[in-house]
């Protein structure tokens, strides 16, 4: 369990700058206390940059799908492949050319129609293109 962030720095360095405060002209006093104050609140800073660093997580930009998922769109015939279409339309988009167009209904209409062992060729080409540019 992470420890909660330690207040007690800055209650330190608000001790440390007080007393440089109050020092007034007693160089002797205000000098060392004042440069207390400030390596205490860098400390402080320290600590809150390191908490918050460690604890974000960086999203990931695209969503695994599952292997059960394509498989399932795969035995869906014609609906489950354009689900595939899609799928590999948006990697495309986020990976190699953000300025892909939509797809119209009769480049839809023949890509879900290919036979099977044109259609699997099909995606292994996409995907293939995909990894390659990663």
């Amino acid at each position: 369990m992470r420890a909660p962030f330690a207040w007690w720095w800055l209650a330190l360095a608000a001790v440390f700058s007080a007393v440089a405060i109050t020092a007034s002209v007693n160089y002797a006093v205000a000098v060392p206390a004042a440069a207390a104050a400030v390596l205490v609140a860098a400390f402080a800073v320290g600590d809150a940059v390191r908490r918050t660093s460690s604890s974000r997580a960086v999203p990931s930009r695209i969503q695994p799908v599952p292997r059960s998922g394509v498989r399932n769109w795969l035995a869906a015939g014609e609906l489950g492949r354009e689900d595939i279409i899609l799928m590999l339309d948006r990697l495309e988009r986020k990976v190699l050319r953000p300025d892909l167009p939509a797809r119209t209904p009769m480049e839809m209409g023949a890509l879900v129609t290919l036979r099977p062992s044109r259609f699997y060729r099909y995606v292994a080409d996409r995907i293939q293109a995909l990894e390659g540019t990663v």
